[in-house]
């Protein structure tokens, strides 16, 4: 009898030292452009608080969720032959950026293979779901080559053993072997 397999993998980007000057450069405009909204008015003698002040309101929240959408995650989902990739912006924004069957993949592999560099130039479009935004070459980092409705994709994901099982079962011929290790053999 055949077990369901389900893996579910959340990953959050790192920060960068950008990220971290965007954030200090947008609060540093913010406070100096409701400064200037507020200011001006007033050197000119004119009594539009009320406009002045929602527009610094609304500033200050364009500052807020700028900031915010930074802090990205991605939850992979891998349920039986369903391969499914889902984008988190801002703890709450969910954005699906890929759902696919594992018998759809022309290949999966660890990045480390000698068909990576291959099939990233074959792949129109490049999806990079790891913690950091350039791609680490480990083997703890893989990929599946998709082709679907006419367009080749790749995704890179962070590897987990659990994902194995279900690579081997629905789609054996295009999936990278791996010996498997069992626990009782590593302790004699």
């Amino acid at each position: 009898m055949l077990d369901d397999v389900f893996v579910e993998n959340f990953v959050k980007r790192e920060k960068t030292a950008m990220n971290a000057v965007f954030n200090v450069l947008c609060v540093a405009l913010t406070i100096l452009i409701i400064f200037m909204v507020n200011v001006i008015p007033i050197l000119f003698g004119l009594n539009i608080f009320f406009f002045t002040g929602a527009f610094s309101f609304l500033i200050g929240f364009l500052c807020y969720l700028l900031i915010g959408r930074q802090n990205i995650e991605y939850e992979i989902a891998l349920t039986n032959d369903n391969f499914s990739v889902t984008k988190i912006l801002g703890e709450r924004k969910r954005v699906l950026l890929a759902d696919f069957g594992l018998k759809e993949c022309k290949r999966i592999a660890p990045v480390t293979s000698e068909d990576y560099k291959s099939d990233y130039e074959k792949a129109e479009l490049h999806l990079n779901t790891t913690s950091r935004k350039e791609v680490e070459i480990s083997d703890s980092n893989w990929y599946c080559l998709v082709s679907s409705d006419g367009i080749t994709y790749i995704v890179i994901f962070e590897f987990k053993e659990k994902m194995y099982k279900a690579f081997r079962r629905y789609n054996p011929r295009n999936t990278y072997f791996m010996r498997i290790t069992d626990k009782k053999d590593e302790e004699i």
